[in-house]
């Protein structure tokens, strides 16, 4: 007897590239189609990020029409809200999953922020 798989014991697919960039963007390649990521193409990405450093990350260049939108829900293991790039095209090739660095500045000084209710 064959056994359908339930959607939530899906196993995903693997990317069949993976790089981290020099400016910290963890980059993940798929042959999937795009119904099969939750992208949200209204949302903006997590993190500190371009238009042009997700585009050329994702190995696209911006003139091609790069799409640029986030995970509304985890998936494969990146967080929601990391950045889903690929081409507004039909004929996409892929789609490329990038996490994106935190946008934080650290406080030189941390006694002059302290507050206090006394």
């Amino acid at each position: 007897m064959i056994e359908l798989a339930s959607p939530s014991s899906e196993v995903a697919a693997a990317p069949f590239a993976s790089a981290v960039t020099a400016e910290g963007l963890r980059v993940s390649c798929y042959r999937l189609p795009l119904a099969q990521i939750p992208a949200d193409f209204f949302a903006d990405p997590d993190g500190r990020w371009t238009f042009e450093a997700l585009a050329k990350a994702a190995g696209f260049r911006p003139e091609e029409g790069v799409a640029v939108g986030a995970l509304r829900s985890p998936f494969n293991q990146h967080p929601d809200g990391a950045a889903v790039v690929t081409l507004n095209s039909e004929s996409r090739p892929y789609v490329a999953i990038i996490e994106c660095p935190i946008a934080y500045a650290c406080d030189a000084d941390a006694s002059m922020s302290r507050a206090s209710a006394a």
